[in-house]
């Protein structure tokens, strides 16, 4: 069975609400409207049923009855209405209706208990000897007989009728107008939805992610203007991770061609040399054989660091930390990295939400550049969620210091030592996914400052602004 879409199910609820709110203010109405009848019957038969009752004190029926025969042949003292009748009832059985009255009730029970005296009254719906449907009132008379009065329902039953007829007609209409007002409701209120679910769907068949909905500044406070700042929210960060993998590709592309391309010439000459015959000098084969292994072990740094800046891109926040303690933990690897070293500490508490591995080796990358440019000791700061790393080195000049996050940079005077230029990229993109920043500046001791920024767990971080 093919399931209702979305639009149609909530015209079908609104309409299902109207309808029963319409059934069940009918049913009230009716229902009251029956019992106001009803008890306007009741009254008259009441009323009337008072003026002939006439018993004695102690609720004793007078006696000596009137022959039943004599009652009846004569015309009743009753000036009753048209629709009002009277029926006389003995508890020997004998019944009869003076006067032109109408038809005869079939006497019950109860009726013959009310001329016994053993009841005050019976009420109860009936059906005359010619099939009209009336309601009855039975009390005592005189003479030790009951009287039962009797009142057409048939003008009632009519104008119940009549009335349940014209609501019925209401709830039809209301049923129509309740869908069609559902039908509109729902366009309108699912308006929001369908554009997110045709974008939804573009970015499912095309992967282009630029597909913003709605304006951001007019959109409301409602669950589907939340929806949509969310969908437009992913899409941006999913079109930033998409470029910034791309990026990372292409200079991964771009690095590893050159320690590549040394590799193949290294190789290539050492077959032509093979090929040729010619004796090699073992002095000079173990110095190609040494850049070889230099160049493998580049490339292994650089595959490892690519691959640690993939990964780290991709991972999800979710840890209570004491940031003071991760920059405690990379210091101390650093120190075993290089024992003979001196790092100064200045550490308070500061308590973050994030990934404590990728502070961690965020840390230590500020470390291993202090490390390696630098031969004095190395200040280490933790203040208000500013990591600071200081060295005595030849720093960096201005524009140099624009370029130093950027991925496989290599400042000038670096590019004979090992490293791929990736150590820096590493801790910006650490700082961006934990909502903080990086810098890079002069220290007092005239090296460089370089740290980064984390923002302090009042709550809880859910990502970097989109």
């Amino acid at each position: 069975m093919r399931r209702l879409s979305l639009r149609a199910t909530v015209a079908l609820l609104c309409a299902l609400a109207v309808v029963g709110a319409l059934v069940a203010a009918s049913v009230v109405s009716w229902l009251g409207m029956r019992e106001a009848m009803r008890d306007q019957v009741d009254k008259s038969l009441k009323e009337r049923g008072s003026s002939r009752i006439v018993i004695l004190p102690g609720g004793v029926p007078r006696s000596g009855a009137p022959d039943a025969q004599a009652l009846c042949s004569s015309p009743p003292d009753l000036d009753a209405p048209e629709l009002l009748r009277a029926q006389y009832v003995w508890p020997d059985g004998q019944t009869c209706s003076p006067g032109p009255t109408g038809a005869l009730l079939t006497p019950t029970q109860a009726d013959y208990d009310v001329a016994r005296g053993s009841l005050p009254e019976v009420w109860r719906d009936a059906v005359n000897a010619d099939g009209e449907h009336v309601r009855a009132l039975t009390v005592p008379y005189e003479g030790g007989s009951a009287m039962i009065l009797t009142r057409s329902l048939e003008e009632t039953d009519k104008a119940l009728a009549g009335l349940a007829l014209k609501l019925a007609l209401v709830c039809l209409i209301g049923i129509v107008v309740a869908a069609v007002a559902g039908l509109v409701v729902a366009r309108i209120a699912l308006r929001a939805v369908g554009r997110l679910a045709d974008a939804a769907e573009h970015v499912a068949a095309t992967d282009d992610l630029d597909v913003p909905i709605g304006d951001p500044e007019r959109a409301g406070r409602d669950e589907v203007a939340r929806v949509t700042r969310a969908f437009n929210a992913m899409t941006t960060r999913l079109a930033a991770s998409r470029r910034r993998q791309q990026q990372l590709i292409a200079d991964a592309s771009h690095e590893l061609r050159t320690p590549l391309t040394s590799l193949r010439t290294h190789v290539e000459w050492l077959m032509r040399v093979d090929d040729s015959g010619r004796s090699l000098d073992p002095a000079e084969r173990k110095r190609i054989a040494t850049s070889v292994l230099g160049q493998v072990e580049e490339l292994t740094t650089l595959i490892g660091e690519i691959s640690t800046l993939a990964r780290e891109g991709a991972q999800t926040l979710h840890e209570q930390l004491d940031l003071d303690q991760v920059v405690l933990r990379a210091v101390e690897r650093a120190q075993r990295r290089a024992p003979s070293r001196r790092f100064d500490l200045e550490l308070e508490p500061w308590p973050t939400y994030g990934d404590p591995p990728a502070l961690e080796r965020a840390v230590l990358n500020l470390l291993d550049n202090a490390v390696k440019f630098s031969p004095g000791p190395i200040e280490v700061r933790l203040t208000e969620g500013r990591v600071s790393v200081a060295d005595d080195g030849p720093g960096l000049s201005d524009p140099e210091r624009a370029q130093a996050f950027d991925r496989f940079w290599r400042a000038p005077s670096a590019r004979e030592l090992p490293g791929s230029g990736l150590g820096l990229a590493i801790v910006a993109d650490c700082a961006e996914r934990h909502g903080g920043d990086v810098f890079f500046g002069a220290s007092e001791r005239g090296g460089a400052e370089v740290g980064f920024t984390v923002p302090q767990a009042l709550t809880e971080f859910s990502g970097p602004p989109a």
